[in-house]
């Protein structure tokens, strides 16, 4: 009995032993074949990175790691496109999604952004804005989006330019201009930065922009009445070459929230899951308080430019949305939406002026034979103003035809433009490869016929609208293309080397540009 008791023993333990190694053996390869069906899935036809496709994370990585150090999201999409040697290539950075296509041919992405209705608005780029509220930038086109943008109109006229926008802009410029006379004062020929300046002076324009005398706040005001009360004595001065670090003085929070927004909008647009990330950060109470002053100062001024526009008074840009909306409610016969989008207006306008006028100081820092041909130019322009030792005045800048200042604004914008994207609304094809719906699509501006030679395409892929487009902007790509030029923008006008209005043209379509 004890025996046949013992087999029994063995066989129920070998038994159970089998079965212990079948259920691992079946946990296992369910495991690998959910991981299999994890990772990327390249979209046929398109170049990508092999070893990307090995990882969950994908590329994500790789661009974590560039972009943490250089803040410049673009400049990795150039160097992918570079290394794939392709006009149109895939990237997989956020796990359990579709890839991201990366497209570096501006034939083909004009084509998409001018004619194409396949595509719109990306909701990569809305996800990343969602801080910013009610504004027309998280809108793919349609009627929010369309009644959005009616509302900033009246702010394109020349008239709100001139009268408004135009004087405003020239104070602060000379405000700024104080500024720097007293730092070069007070470093006695040592360097000191200007970022913050610019950054304060650009917010302090889209606040006036915005809300006009309403707002009695500034941030490069306070800086000056500071420098202003201090001497030499008070700055801490090293050696010659060494930059002198002025004190700060802190800016009023709302104007705090304006300047850290496009930061928390780039870092949500970067980030692996934004959705998550927004929702984990509106919990934290540094969110909160940035958010919260936004909200608080937005209604307190709406509610200023509500009993202005009601009075007749209407001067501010927030003035003139609230008219307008007040104006298309009434014949409607809807009772008016006074949810103002100006705050996205007024991040967006802040960050672009002042990156556009880092980077026109540094390539004219950098470039003193640019900026003494500008500088000529301006002199024989506005001669009256120096032939009185004077500075120009608002309306003699205004009416000034200065196409060589121009096309170095224009020349600023092409080495430095931003990545634009769109997402594909339906299953469609670009340069004769499958995309589907809900792909996001980036167009490389910073690569192969932007700032390097193209990569040749056979027509026969491009799509019948591109082939029927006509092509007027095309650089002579045998010239460095990297190379800060504004002359690529001018048409002469005669045989001579001459910059200024009876010499050349401004063609701001002479070369590619999204």
């Amino acid at each position: 009995m004890s025996i046949s008791h013992s087999i029994n023993s063995n066989f129920d333990k070998a038994s159970t032993t089998r079965e212990s190694i079948a259920a691992f053996l079946a946990v296992t390869l369910v495991l690998y074949s959910l991981y299999q069906w994890l990772l990327p899935k390249p979209a046929p036809g398109i170049a990508y990175n092999p070893k990307a496709t090995k990882s969950l994370f994908g590329d994500a990585p790789s661009m974590i790691k560039e972009v943490s150090v250089t803040g410049e999201f673009r400049v990795w999409c150039a160097k992918q496109v570079k290394q794939m040697n392709s006009p149109i290539c895939q990237v997989f950075i956020r796990p359990f999604s579709k890839p991201w296509i990366l497209l570096a041919d501006f034939r083909e992405s004009k084509d998409i952004l001018m004619r194409r209705r396949e595509f719109d608005k990306s909701s990569f780029l809305a996800q990343g804005m969602a801080c910013m509220g009610s504004f027309h930038g998280i809108y793919t086109t349609g009627d929010k989006f369309r009644s959005n943008r009616q509302l900033i109109q009246d702010l394109m006229t020349t008239s709100f330019l001139n009268n408004h926008v135009g004087p405003a802009i020239y104070d602060k410029a000379l405000e700024v201009m104080k500024l720097f006379e007293l730092k070069m004062e007070l470093a006695n020929g040592r360097p000191f930065s200007v970022k913050k300046d610019f950054e304060y002076a650009s917010l302090d324009v889209m606040l006036e922009f915005a809300f006009g005398k309403n707002w009695v706040h500034t941030a490069t005001g306070p800086q000056v009445e500071l420098l202003s009360k201090m001497s030499s004595s008070d700055v801490k001065l090293g050696a010659l070459d060494q930059p002198v670090n002025f004190p700060m003085v802190p800016i009023v929070d709302f104007l705090k929230s304006v300047y850290e927004a496009p930061e928390i909008v780039e870092k949500t647009i970067n980030a692996i899951m934004p959705q998550l990330q927004t929702w984990w950060w509106s919990k934290q109470s540094w969110y909160k308080e940035i958010f919260g002053e936004k909200e608080r100062i937005m209604k307190e001024q709406v509610a200023i430019g509500l009993r202005n526009y009601r009075s007749g008074n209407v001067k501010t840009g927030i003035e003139h949305m609230l008219e307008r909306e007040g104006t298309r409610a009434e014949k409607e016969r809807r009772e008016p939406d006074f949810d103002s989008e100006m705050f996205g207006d007024i991040v967006g306008g802040h960050h672009t002026t002042s990156g556009a006028m880092m980077w026109l100081a540094k390539y004219l820092t950098d470039l003193p034979q640019i900026q003494t041909k500008l500088r000529s130019v301006l002199y024989e322009t506005l001669s009256f103003a120096k032939e009185e030792n004077r500075l120009f005045t608002l309306e003699e800048i205004r009416r000034a035809n200065l196409p060589y200042l121009d096309a170095v604004i224009e020349e600023m914008l092409r080495i430095n433009a931003v990545t634009v994207t769109r997402e594909a609304l339906c299953d469609t094809m670009i340069l004769d490869c499958p995309i589907k719906k809900g792909t996001q699509v980036f167009f490389v501006s910073n690569g192969p016929g932007f700032l390097s030679p193209s990569i040749p395409i056979d027509d026969s892929k491009r799509s019948s609208t591109s082939l029927e487009a006509k092509l007027k902007a095309n650089w002579d790509e045998t010239q460095d293309m990297t190379l800060f030029n504004p002359e690529r923008w001018l048409l002469r006008k005669n045989s001579g080397d001459g910059l200024s209005t009876d010499d050349v043209d401004f063609d701001g379509a002479a070369g590619p540009q999204l």
